[in-house]
């Protein structure tokens, strides 16, 4: 199991204020990294120092009360505790990301020739930091990559761990997301993705994985649904999406 780092122990700055105006039953999870050539440290003793670099950019640059994440995972597998449990993020680009949706950050991050580092340590930290915000946050089940809400490649070549299920504590299949994808007219979701990615990669169609279930995943849902004995209603409620992750 991931190490669980403490404010105090890696000497975060009090925050400016704490708002917890936050409703993560509504959302979940977003999964980021650090962008640019902030790229993972090769020696542990130096991870602490990284987010207070962090910390300071965040407060003292772009004038935010505290670190933006919630939490932040290592590629040694440790967790640094950010905002923590309860607190509304700054992380997401949007006001409805940082309302509904807690924030894990890998410390980590590339370019087009400095790819992220993933380790199996840094899975299970974020995992972890997942399973804390769910357990002690009341985070909802989705887990999403900071693209599915803001333009932007974050959190890079790290996305498709995210979609795929992989950071899901135990790393098993995402759970149903609480809410039903159907057509009229085109949904737009976050764990439509989700959803997307894995018809494509474990049975076989040729989605294009935007997070907007159009016409395209309503005709492959209903094909699918078909396959499997299902209702064919073209609508990805709990057995449609089970079955996806059977």
């Amino acid at each position: 199991m991931a190490t669980f780092v403490t404010r105090s122990q890696w000497g975060a700055r009090a925050p400016k204020s704490v708002s917890t105006n936050i409703t993560p039953g509504q959302g979940g999870v977003v999964v980021h990294h650090v962008d640019a050539v902030k790229v993972a440290r090769t020696n542990h003793a130096d991870c602490a120092a990284q987010v207070r670099g962090i910390q300071n950019y965040h407060m003292d640059s772009n004038g935010w009360s505290d670190i933006a994440y919630s939490h932040l995972a290592c590629v040694h597998g440790y967790l640094f505790q950010g905002r923590g449990e309860g607190v509304r993020t700054a992380a997401q680009g949007t006001t409805q990301g940082n309302d509904d949706w807690y924030a894990v950050c890998a410390l980590t991050g590339g370019s087009s020739t400095n790819y992220d580092t993933i380790t199996a340590q840094l899975i299970d930290a974020i995992r972890y930091g997942v399973n804390r915000l769910r357990v002690s946050g009341g985070a909802a089940n989705a887990i999403t990559g900071h693209r599915d809400h803001h333009s932007t490649a974050c959190p890079g070549n790290l996305y498709s761990r995210v979609i795929s299920g992989e950071v899901n504590p135990g790393g098993g299949p995402l759970p149903y997301p609480g809410v039903s994808f159907r057509q009229p007219p085109t949904f737009v979701h976050a764990s439509v993705a989700t959803w997307q990615y894995r018809m494509n990669t474990r049975h076989g169609y040729a989605l294009t994985v935007d997070g907007q279930y159009g016409p395209g995943s309503d005709s492959a849902c209903r094909t699918f649904q078909s396959s499997r004995g299902l209702t064919v209603d073209g609508i990805v409620g709990p057995a449609t999406w089970g079955a996806t992750f059977a």
